[in-house]
């Protein structure tokens, strides 16, 4: 387990997996920003309802709570139970079960309960997305924690309409329908 939890010889391509939902929010906010007419700075993104405005700091505070604080639990702890005598997807449904149960009391003080569908679609996309990550790059902790945080950048934030947490979901439910094709069920992981 504490193996894990430090940074080893990962692969640059899972690093950079690990930062991809920063990367494509990037690039979404260039194309909001150039053909809708909107004007969100990647600063911006650091505004969340729930916490001061924070900018870029929101990062790593993502990173190291919801990252490496649930990433440690989930992935570095759980998964690698799970998937023992399982395969990777059903490990990974028993764990997005419990994973939806755990975020659930969002609902009461944060979220609308009328999206509550289209969130638990995108958290089981996501559970397949980390699980991906998680055994493709050499059973990383800091690689799934970097992606979550990112993604939480990215998603939580109140700096547009909503077009860029819908996107970046969208994005990520599609990854996880094409990594269960690619994959299969079985691994969930690329060689």
């Amino acid at each position: 387990f504490g193996k894990r939890m430090l940074i080893r010889q990962v692969c640059l391509k899972w690093w950079i997996v690990g930062f991809s939902p920063l990367i494509f929010g990037g690039i979404i906010v260039w194309i909001l920003n150039r053909f809708s007419g909107t004007t969100i700075r990647l600063a911006d993104l650091g505004n969340v309802n729930f916490l001061p405005f924070l900018g870029w700091w929101a990062l790593p505070l993502w990173i190291f709570t919801f990252g490496l604080g649930e990433e440690t639990g989930w992935r570095g702890f759980a998964l690698p139970q799970l998937q023992e005598g399982r395969s990777a997807m059903g490990a990974t449904m028993i764990l997005a079960s419990i994973w939806a149960l755990w975020h659930l009391p969002q609902f009461f003080y944060l979220f609308d309960p009328s999206m509550l569908v289209g969130w638990l679609i995108g958290l089981f996309a996501g559970a397949i997305v980390l699980t991906w990550i998680y055994n493709s790059a050499v059973d990383s902790i800091p690689v799934v924690a970097i992606w979550h945080g990112c993604f939480n950048f990215i998603t939580a934030s109140t700096a547009d309409s909503g077009y860029l947490p819908t996107i970046i979901s969208v994005i990520v439910i599609l990854l996880a329908i094409l990594l269960i094709i690619r994959t299969g069920p079985k691994n969930l992981m690329s060689i």
